[in-house]
């Protein structure tokens, strides 16, 4: 006796319904999956300034000196150097650019030449009464995130996101 032997393939028809079920899924994923990428971008930015500051806090401490955190909005980059007047080791100085496609606002207290001194911290790692109550930073697609001081004013953190 002999077996019919049976095709253990696909036909065409299974594999059109595959192929528009995948494009189906990509259609309905991809709008989410860039949103998602676009929002990444600001977040990085927002954890890397509020890392900024802690390693500005960091350094008045160690170093006994009153540490600057500043932003170059035109050139768009923050540092983290000694406040002027004051010795600090100069290799612990700190320059970031930041992301093109974000845009950095805060409420300034103290400006010098072109930079605009955001925050400051004491050689006892507090943040001084000049330095800024909140900082936003937005993407040019709309979202906005804010660095803004601690309730006990010791610090900054990360308190709100908001969408357009």
């Amino acid at each position: 006796m002999i077996r019919p032997r049976h095709n253990l393939g696909f036909t065409l028809v299974e594999l059109i319904i595959v192929m528009a079920l995948l494009a189906v899924v990509m259609a309905l994923a991809a709008p989410m999956l860039s949103r998602s990428m676009r929002e990444r971008n600001l977040a990085d930015e927002m954890t890397r300034l509020l890392s900024a500051t802690e390693y500005a806090r960091s350094e008045a401490v160690s170093q006994g000196v009153p540490m600057v955190v500043w932003l170059d909005q035109s050139s768009r980059r923050i540092g983290i150097e000694p406040k002027p007047g004051f010795d600090g080791e100069p290799s612990r100085n700190r320059e970031y650019t930041w992301n093109e496609d974000i845009q950095v606002e805060a409420t300034q207290k103290a400006t010098s030449g072109k930079t605009l001194d955001v925050m400051e911290f004491g050689p006892d790692g507090a943040p001084t009464e000049s330095s800024a109550e909140t900082v936003k930073m937005s993407d040019r697609f709309g979202a906005v995130m804010t660095l803004s001081r601690t309730r006990d004013r010791w610090g900054y953190e990360i308190v709100k996101e908001e969408v357009r």
